[in-house]
């Protein structure tokens, strides 16, 4: 009578709190698209009065002001990230550049890390959890169908590439209002592609046509980017899928094909681009071994403050003193390494570990309890695999100040805790009707007799 008491207790609190936070989760919808689609670019007033500052303000108000008195679980994640914050903090008498951190490296963390908090204090049922996966993949989709649609009406490509011997060619960015460089396109179309395969095309027939219909759209797309780790990323999706499938002969099948279709419709430039990924005798070779080079760079420039870090926020500050290249370290690990050295880097590490320990054991419960065509099922699938290609996007992007990593972190936390919750469920729902099996028997019996 006790567990069932504190059981109803506890399903009073979420149902008073969803209540509570009903407005907090509709502006954080609204912050999502209005942060990916950019609306404050796109319609000036919002500009004017700062639209995404009032959200986040907003938002950090109501979910403040309608937190229950008792103490909450705090879990490891939301611990690590903490202690970057606060290291951070602490760190800036010891930095190289401390005005720099408190002018923008702070603030560049915070608005990064308040997906993670939005995320864990708001998505707080299933329901919710399976809007905010739809509204991040619907606003990404629009970013790359945009550029692509100004591409094929007015030849829009916003970047540009050096081919050698001085001559450059185009590469497609983020639209006109977006800030994504071709790199970062590539990165928004291979984040997306997970959550196509496993949420969107396994829902239903019709929607897995559309997948069909979709994926040349978006392979055309990441070809005009001519994004070498963009066709990395999407490669190691590939193979993540692969892993994953029971069907792996039949996808091997049309993986050969694709790839020879592909292959043939390639422009020279484009073969090019991506020979030089293995090859020393392409034209752009010299643009990969730069990058290879400028990694090697990147790390001796974080060995000038090693324990303490230059500052949070201040990569491409000490680049440009220490190297002479006026850019931010474009490898995750050396920017972290040179911003907030080791001992943050230490603390980031920690909190990447959480983030996959919290996928992994959902993903273990997943496999014991739920079935394939349920909402969790699919969308830990999903993350799983875009974990996997985050970690080979990191060797070739920046991130510590990017949203992904903290809005993916608090989607690993609320998605172990409603497979949790939901296994609880079923569990409790089969010991009922087994003890009503065993209730019915007993009866059956005593009549018998």
């Amino acid at each position: 009578m006790r567990s069932s008491s504190h059981r109803l207790k506890a399903i009073n609190r979420a149902s008073d709190f969803e209540e509570k936070t009903n407005i907090a989760f509709f502006l954080f919808i609204l912050y999502l698209v209005s942060f990916f689609l950019h609306l404050p670019s796109r319609i000036t007033i919002l500009g004017h009065i700062r639209f995404d500052f009032i959200l986040v303000a907003l938002i950090s108000f109501l979910i403040i002001s309608s937190n229950p008195k008792e103490k909450k679980h705090i879990d490891n994640a939301s611990k690590y990230l903490l202690a970057i914050f606060c290291y951070a903090i602490i760190s800036v008498p010891l930095v190289e550049w401390p005005g720099s951190v408190l002018k923008s490296g702070i603030v560049e963390f915070i608005k990064a890390a308040i997906f993670y908090f939005f995320t864990v204090s708001l998505v707080c049922n299933e329901a919710r959890f399976r809007l905010v996966i739809i509204v991040f993949v619907v606003c990404n989709f629009i970013r790359v169908v945009e550029p692509l649609y100004l591409n094929i009406t007015d030849g829009y490509l916003g970047g540009v590439t050096h081919l050698g011997d001085g001559e450059f060619a185009g590469r497609l960015s983020g639209a006109p209002s977006d800030v994504v460089n071709p790199n970062g396109l590539a990165f928004i179309i291979a984040t997306i592609f997970p959550f196509m395969h496993y949420v969107f095309a396994q829902s239903s027939k019709s929607a897995f046509t559309i997948y069909l219909i979709l994926v040349p759209i978006l392979l055309y797309t990441m070809g005009l980017t001519l994004s070498r780790s963009g066709l990395l990323a999407l490669f190691i999706i590939g193979v993540g899928i692969w892993a994953k499938s029971i069907r792996k002969i039949r996808l091997l099948i049309f993986a050969i094909i694709g790839l020879i279709l592909v292959g043939t419709s390639l422009s020279e430039i484009q073969k090019d681009r991506y020979l030089s990924i293995i090859s020393d005798d392409a034209r752009q070779s010299a643009t990969a071994e730069g990058r290879i080079e400028g990694w090697s760079e990147d790390f001796e420039v974080a060995l000038n403050r090693p324990i303490v870090g230059h500052g949070l926020g201040t990569s491409r500050e000490a680049n440009w003193n220490f190297s002479g290249r006026d850019q931010i370290s474009h490898i995750l690990w050396a920017e972290i390494w040179q911003e907030i050295g080791l001992i943050g880097l230490t603390f980031f590490l920690l909190y990447l570990f959480a983030m996959i320990k919290n996928f992994r054991e959902a993903g273990v419960l997943i496999k014991q309890h739920l079935p394939p065509n349920d909402f969790l099922y699919r969308a830990n699938e999903a993350m799983q695999v875009w974990l996997l290609m985050n970690l080979l996007f990191s060797l070739a992007s920046y991130g510590l100040k990017s949203y992904e990593w903290y809005f993916f972190g608090g989607l690993s936390v609320v998605m172990l805790k409603f497979v949790k919750e939901k296994v609880t469920r079923e569990n409790a729902l089969t010991a009922k009707e087994d003890f009503e099996v065993q209730s019915d028997r007993f009866k059956l019996a005593r009549r018998l007799r």
